[in-house]
């Protein structure tokens, strides 16, 4: 793993100056499955196994409490998966076929809306949509191929850029439990499922995770970006028109 957790906190402070909200980092771990897409074209094929089912993850967050009921998530999200995967397509004419291990460290942008469940915003429902891409890791293995031309074979392929990450929608809760004036423990419960293929070849393959964070979180008592957004609009709405 080539991140840490002072090195996201580092990432996401510079988006979280001044304003009435919740900023921390957590680490924990996730339930991680990989399967391939369905096709219905004959000559894409793509299999998945070997699958790292425990995977280590980790987040900066910024979390807004300005609103009565439903408040404003950001998140980035680090996560490593390791599976293997044989992939290509073919037919009469030709095609390919690529066998590869992976080790990948994946980061995600995450909007996460908050939903508050009781008056003091200790727990909340958290839903959103979180947007990957890779930032570190390797895919290598082996490469086969047919046609008119002939066959050709290699064993140490490099097949990292096949492989991103993917978008997903992710749903969970959030509980804050206060320790002092201003800092808390958070624990958050998420599950993520996967729109789009991580794989750009063969018939694709998804993904769907579960997982527990815990993390520390403090709490600033400015303004929060939405507050500032909406003081810009009145401002703008005061103003006389010409």
């Amino acid at each position: 793993m080539r991140f840490s957790l002072p090195s996201l906190l580092l990432i996401a402070l510079p988006a979280s100056v001044c304003g009435q909200f919740d900023y921390g980092i957590s680490a924990g771990g996730v339930l991680t499955e990989l399967r391939a897409k369905d096709s219905d074209d004959p000559h894409l094929r793509t299999s998945v196994f070997g699958v790292g089912r425990t995977a280590f993850s980790a987040s900066a967050y910024y979390r807004e409490r300005y609103s009565e009921y439903v408040d404003l998530g950001f998140d980035l999200t680090l996560a490593h998966r390791s599976f293997s995967a044989s992939y290509g397509e073919g037919g009469m004419g030709g095609g390919f076929t690529k066998y590869a291990h992976a080790e990948l460290d994946q980061l995600y942008i995450g909007v996460k809306p908050e939903v508050r469940m009781d008056a003091k915003r200790s727990a909340v429902v958290r839903f959103g949509i979180m947007a990957g891409f890779r930032v570190g890791g390797s895919a290598r293995g082996t490469y086969s191929s047919y046609g008119g031309y002939g066959y050709t074979w290699n064993n140490d392929a490099d097949f990292t850029h096949d492989f991103s990450a993917d978008l997903r929608f992710a749903f969970g809760f959030g509980f804050r439990l206060p320790v002092g004036e201003r800092w808390a423990i958070t624990i958050d419960p998420e599950a993520t499922i996967a729109f789009t293929s991580m794989l750009a070849q063969g018939a694709g393959m998804r993904g769907s995770d579960i997982g527990l964070r815990i993390g520390l979180s403090r709490r600033s008592n400015g303004k929060s970006l939405s507050s500032l957004f909406k003081a810009d609009r009145e401002k703008r709405n005061a103003e006389p028109i010409w």
